[in-house]
């Protein structure tokens, strides 16, 4: 199945890049038959139900931090709802406060279910997840303090707003890259050294 250029997992239903063969979330294989997708998802629900292994540090660090970001995003957007909601019924009128306040809000939610996105890929150990981590804690950080100097401007001291992005995004920054860097260290650490390994001879026939 496909849209435009992008084709939908059959199982998942998540959009996927034209050259990938198998889906990013489920790993479910591009082609999979309509016969097989009832089986691949009770294999998906199957490993879901299935208690937590505790992972190494490469994985435990930034899932978890990512996971505790995505739950305060999400929260702290619907929290930061209910000011525009409010300012608008008490007859503010200024369209600048009111863009600030709910264009940070939907920010936060949608950089929380991201980051809920980036903390699943990280526990599977995918490259891409740590990049997207980075890439939110960047974007958040910067995209915050230019909302608030462009809409804002005076509503708080600059300094104050740019050590709040580095707090509430930094975190997340932070673990993201020390998990990318600690899963190219021990994929290098744990890389096969030397020629690779030769076929072992076929089996005589016992001589008669």
């Amino acid at each position: 199945m496909t849209t435009s250029e992008r084709w939908i997992c059959k199982v998942c239903w998540k959009s996927n890049h034209p050259a990938a063969e198998a889906c990013w979330k489920c790993r479910s294989p591009r082609e999979v038959r309509d016969d097989d997708v009832k089986a691949h998802r009770d294999a998906i629900a199957a490993r879901a139900e299935r208690p937590e292994a505790i992972p190494d540090l490469v994985v435990a660090l930034p899932v978890v931090v990512f996971r505790g970001y995505s739950r305060a995003w999400q929260r702290g957007g619907i929290g930061f709802l209910a000011i525009p909601i409010l300012m608008g019924l008490g007859g503010v009128t200024d369209v600048g406060w009111l863009l600030a306040t709910g264009g940070f809000a939907a920010g936060l939610i949608v950089t929380g279910f991201l980051a809920a996105e980036a903390a699943d890929g990280m526990r599977d150990r995918e490259p891409w997840a740590y990049v997207v981590g980075l890439m939110l804690a960047i974007v958040g950080a910067v995209g915050s303090v230019m909302a608030f100097e462009a809409f804002a401007p005076g509503l708080l001291s600059p300094t104050a707003i740019r050590w709040t992005s580095i707090i509430v995004f930094g975190g997340a920054g932070l673990a993201a890259a020390a998990g990318l860097v600690l899963m190219v260290l021990r994929r290098d650490t744990h890389a096969p050294s030397g020629p690779p390994p030769t076929t072992a001879d076929p089996p005589r026939a016992p001589e008669g």
